[in-house]
């Protein structure tokens, strides 16, 4: 079943392990497991399908992945509580040439009563060297619902954002070679084929787009799906887009682990950094 909400994001809890939908503009909708336990019912309590049920906080934390024009649309929501950013995605519009650059989308969510709910300062990075920023609200009538509005952004094509995704589930080992391209916007379109393996601490270092990256993991849970927290320290360098005065770069941000969709491949690797201005970079790679 699809979820038709013109302008709106939806969300859809289809089975009771937690299978929901996500959606974004015109009719974005994702479909995911959510990683949240179902709400329980308090004993002696009588159920009523009619009356909203209110979502613990973390109801939508989770990985999802999909497809919008044909092109791939993957996102993690994280259990972190706003006014933190708690959801990046990454839309993979631009794969028809050698530059493969996504578009990097982040922001807030706040869940309240009755599944309504606020999303602050969505900012979307990869379309251009600009950020640009919009908004969006969450409303719903169930918990098995949820409509996002959203305002200021669409898809690189200025068409509308209808992607159509589903969660998957996550992996907690992030060992072996990974063998991908790395991206980054910021100032012109750089991207680099390139394989990185993380060493016993989860630490590596990769160097493109004249610059040298640090890159560490964190093990994390958002409710059921592990996925690792990200930091990227970019020192000064000549050169660097990065860092063009004398401070050095600090961004954060998710990676997570998922079956592979191509043939000879077992695992997939999302990571996405952002700053706090939403300015980032990403890689995806198979092994």
């Amino acid at each position: 079943m699809k979820l038709r909400c013109a302008g709106n994001v939806g969300f859809r809890r289809e089975t009771p392990v937690g299978l929901w939908a996500l959606a974004l503009a015109a009719c974005l909708t994702v479909c995911g497991c959510g990683g949240g336990a179902a709400p329980e019912t308090v004993a002696g309590s009588k159920s009523n399908p009619e009356t909203p049920v209110i979502p613990p906080p973390t109801v939508l934390a989770g990985a999802y992945t999909g497809t919008l024009y044909d092109k791939s649309f993957v996102s993690f929501v994280t259990a972190s509580a706003s006014p933190q950013i708690n959801w990046y995605a990454l839309y993979f519009f631009d794969t028809g040439s050698a530059a493969i650059i996504p578009v990097i989308y982040t922001g807030s969510a706040a869940l309240g009563s009755s599944g309504v709910a606020t999303v602050a300062a969505v900012r979307e990075f990869g379309s251009s060297a600009a950020v640009r920023t919009g908004s969006a609200s969450i409303t719903a009538a169930s918990v098995q619902a949820y409509a996002l509005s959203m305002s200021n952004l669409s898809a690189p094509n200025n068409q509308a954002m209808a992607p159509n995704t589903s969660a998957v589930v996550t992996s907690a080992s992030i060992s072996g070679t990974w063998s991908g391209v790395w991206s980054d916007n910021i100032n012109t379109s750089i991207n680099s084929s390139a394989s990185v393996q993380f060493d016993a601490a989860l630490a590596a270092t990769v160097n493109f787009g004249n610059c040298s990256r640090t890159i560490r993991l964190a093990s994390a849970t958002a409710s059921a799906s592990p996925y690792f927290a990200v930091t990227a320290e970019v020192p000064v360098q000549t050169g660097c887009p990065r860092t063009p005065g004398a401070s050095a770069a600090s961004l954060s941000g998710v990676a997570f682990v998922y079956p592979s969709p191509l043939a000879g491949k077992t695992r997939r690797l999302e990571l996405v950094v952002v700053d706090i201005t939403g300015s980032g970079f990403s890689f995806r790679g198979d092994q």
